[in-house]
């Protein structure tokens, strides 16, 4: 066998390996989060929307306070494109290839601009970032819109509509 195919087969055993650790950690981490509920059901009856469909991306969810450990159960760190809309009973991120993420605005604490996210750094305003509760867990959740100056907006939608801003007179 020449030096060179000894070579490639001794760096394609190095990343399978690598490629079965990473498979590993995940499967771990997803087991010491099976404490998390499932997410609400989004409603079956279609709520009156107040912002329509803004397309995005969504990014992902991680523990609240740690933007670096994502959640790894429910799917709610799987990123892909999606459309984020705000309705009168909540926040609704439809996604492509994943379930939706249906968040009541009851269990929503916060929606701002951010600028960071399990590892994807923007910039000042580059996401909108949910701070929600799940069970006894707070997570963040975030989209970055193709229009970045939306998020901005979506924001003063999504606190407009939370419980304490409704109480304020």
């Amino acid at each position: 066998m020449s030096q060179r195919l000894e070579l490639v087969l001794a760096l394609a055993v190095v990343l399978a390996g690598l490629y079965l650790l990473m498979l590993k950690g995940w499967r771990s981490r997803q087991r010491r989060q099976g404490f998390l509920p499932a997410p609400p059901a989004p409603p079956a009856d279609p709520a009156q929307l107040v912002v329509g469909a803004v397309p995005g991306v969504f990014v992902g969810t991680t523990f609240a306070g740690r933007w670096l450990d994502r959640v790894a159960v429910h799917g709610l760190s799987n990123r892909s494109n999606a459309w984020l809309s705000i309705a009168t009973d909540g926040v609704h991120i439809e996604r492509e290839g994943e379930p939706e993420v249906y968040l009541p605005f009851d269990a929503i604490d916060d929606a701002a601009p951010g600028d960071a996210l399990a590892g994807k750094v923007i910039g000042p305003g580059g996401l909108l970032i949910l701070t929600w509760r799940l069970g006894d867990s707070v997570l963040t959740s975030a989209f970055r819109a193709d229009d970045h100056g939306q998020h901005t907006r979506l924001a003063d939608a999504v606190r407009a509509h939370l419980p304490a801003a409704q109480e304020t007179p």
